[in-house]
């Protein structure tokens, strides 16, 4: 399946590869991006809560303080009361009734209407603190206990033994009966554990517990938590008895509320019991990671995987004076359900953007595409023989630049066809009508030698000299090469003159100069005796005894220069016009013989524009003929 898809879709399909590779890339990188985005948030929000967390536990520490600040403002205004402590601690070493006796003498002997008791002051407590709920005088000594309320009204004498009398706890704690009525949300919310313990050490002046959870129900709470101090007799400082102070737990809910602090609170007692919470959940987690949660360090925020609730950030403190525990727990998915909205965000933006990136990719390498399947087409056209093919675009581009590159190529491909190839064609051409003139060569070489072996014999050496030199020029004829070196060049020209003079019983003279170390330059054959034939045919005045040829070879700069001057006819200057305006002309003729003409195009094809014939006469005086050859 993936391997079809691969032939077929992309194998050879450049363009589709990148529009996967950029998408591909496009995709990390947003994911990539997005993820760092929704981390960031999770960080920062997840900062911001454990900030909130602290606040949390410092607000608790702050209300406990001043709780216990309430109480020893109570014990302080007891005590410079000499009246008040003098009735307290009468009432706690000998009882009610005596203390009652107590009274009666106290006012008969006064002068006063009314006489001040500690009822009155004890009563009035409740008026100074809203969350002040319970005062009770405890006597071990006498075995009772004594309890104010918040209404004001003290109740009757409770026998106080080891273990508290149940009617003095259901009078204390009238909110136990209705526990079981707390649907499971009130208690979630509004659960409050107390800890006043009145066992507890005559040395405490801090919190204890009353009554704890049992460890098989679900976590419930005591309206209250209690202050217990000693009452010391002024006069031997002995402790008389001690003052329980209960404080209802609405005020520490209130506090979070005011404070906006609404985070799960659990606070404990000396004895690391619970005695409020306000997430029913955190309550059971703490029981179930009880012993892990207390070998924390105090005031230093962990991240805990607790049972029943996962990854939790916890917070422990005890700095209060009443010696109070409080743990704030925040679970790490209530920050990634606080952050559901900004997710999906977050992953909406993202497959738009993907959406948008692959779309604009798509529709860029589409485009792209088209033109380079133009680009690719015209080359196709190119090696079926359409060289007016062109490719025209408007953009400014790299592929533009191709265009061009490719309309250029075709031009100088144009060029070049048209300057060698129809050159080479001309050369053949050229080559052709010299090899029809050279009367079958080989044939004509092995008669002449014959007839040379016959003149020898009969003792006519000048006849077997021309028969000689007649083979040379044929055997050089028939040599296949195109380039032979100005050496042999000149040789073959020397050798038909030498014949022409023979022939001419000495009517011509030639002189042949050349530049030492030129003879070894290449030159193409038959490029200087086609000018002696010339001159031989229409220059030469056989009634005359001072016919005489010049050859000159020279090297001018990068040219190779030859030469040939007479002191024949000349030519007529309208013939001589007709020369030169035949030699600028690029039409190759056949005059059935090598002629001017055809040397001049046979240069020009093989050294180009540089070479060539040049032509200069004077009629009657004779003629000059410049063979110009580069040699750079």
């Amino acid at each position: 399946m993936l391997k079809r898809i691969y032939q077929t879709h992309f194998k050879r399909r450049l363009f589709n590869k990148l529009i996967v590779v950029y998408s591909c890339i496009a995709l990390i990188s947003l994911v990539t991006l997005s993820l760092f985005t929704y981390q960031f948030f999770v960080r920062k929000d997840m900062s911001s809560m454990l900030l909130e967390q602290q606040r949390s536990v410092d607000v608790m520490n702050r209300y406990f303080d001043q709780k216990y600040e309430t109480s020893q403002l109570l014990l302080q205004q007891l005590y410079q009361d000499n009246v008040l402590i003098r009735d307290t601690v009468y009432f706690l070493e000998n009882g009610y009734e005596s203390y009652l006796r107590y009274r009666l003498d106290t006012y008969s002997e006064s002068n006063s209407f009314f006489v001040r008791d500690f009822h009155t002051f004890y009563a009035n407590q409740f008026w100074k603190d809203s969350d002040l709920k319970n005062i009770v005088l405890v006597s071990p000594r006498q075995g009772f206990a004594f309890m104010y309320s918040d209404n004001g009204v003290f109740r009757k004498v409770y026998p106080w033994e080891v273990t508290p009398d149940p009617q003095f706890l259901r009078d204390r704690y009238p909110e136990q009966d209705n526990e079981s009525k707390i649907s499971d949300e009130d208690e979630a919310q509004d659960a409050t554990i107390d800890i006043d313990n009145p066992n507890a050490s005559q040395h405490s002046e801090e919190a204890k517990e009353q009554a704890p959870l049992e460890a098989d129900k679900e976590p419930s709470a005591l309206p209250y938590f209690t202050v217990t101090n000693r009452i010391n007799n002024p006069d031997t400082l002995t402790t008389s008895g001690e003052i329980l102070i209960d404080f209802g737990i609405d005020g520490i809910r209130h506090r979070l509320v005011d404070a906006e602090q609404l985070d799960s609170v659990i606070v404990l007692n000396e004895q690391a019991q619970v005695i409020y919470f306000n997430n029913k959940k955190m309550a059971t987690a703490y029981e179930n990671n009880r012993t892990e949660l207390l070998a924390m360090k105090r005031n230093q925020p962990l991240k805990l995987n607790l049972d029943s609730i996962g990854e939790t950030y916890v917070t422990l403190s005890q700095t209060n004076k009443l010696g109070m525990t409080v743990i704030s727990m925040l679970p790490s998915r209530e920050v990634t359900d606080r952050l559901a909205g900004v997710r999906t965000t977050i992953g909406v933006v993202t497959v738009l953007c993907v959406i948008l990136v692959v779309a604009i990719a798509y529709v860029t390498v589409i485009r792209i595409s088209r033109r380079t399947q133009v680009i690719v087409k015209a080359m196709k056209q190119v090696p079926a023989g359409k060289l007016d093919t062109r490719i025209n675009f408007h953009q400014e581009d790299e592929l533009s630049d191709i265009a061009n590159s490719f309309n250029h190529m075709v031009n100088d491909l144009s060029d070049y066809i048209n300057r060698v190839y129809k050159s080479e064609l001309k050369q053949k051409h050229a080559e052709l009508v010299a090899l029809q003139s050279q009367i079958k060569p080989h044939f004509l070489y092995n008669t002449l030698e014959v007839i040379r072996m016959r003149a020898v014999a009969k003792g006519a050496h000048d006849v077997g000299d021309m028969i000689y030199n007649l083979a040379s020029i044929f055997r050089h004829m028939v040599k296949d090469k195109t380039h032979i070196t100005l050496q042999e060049e000149i040789e073959n020209c020397k050798r038909y003159l030498e014949l022409t003079r023979i022939r001419y019983r000495d009517k011509l003279q030639y002189t042949i100069e050349m530049d030492a170390g030129l003879g070894g330059y290449q030159v193409m054959k038959l490029s200087v005796q086609p000018m002696i034939e010339n001159y031989l045919v229409h220059g030469l005045g056989l009634e005359r005894t001072d016919n005489h040829i010049w050859i000159h070879v020279l090297r001018e700069e990068e040219e190779l220069v030859i030469r040939i001057r007479d002191n024949g006819s000349g030519i007529p200057p309208e013939r001589l016009q007709q020369l030169q305006e035949e030699l600028s002309s690029d039409d190759l003729q056949d005059h059935g013989s090598l002629g001017i003409k055809n040397v001049h195009n046979r240069l020009r094809i093989l050294y180009g524009d540089r070479a060539g014939i040049e032509i200069d006469s004077i009629y009657q005086e004779g003629t000059t003929v410049t063979i110009r050859i580069p040699i750079g």
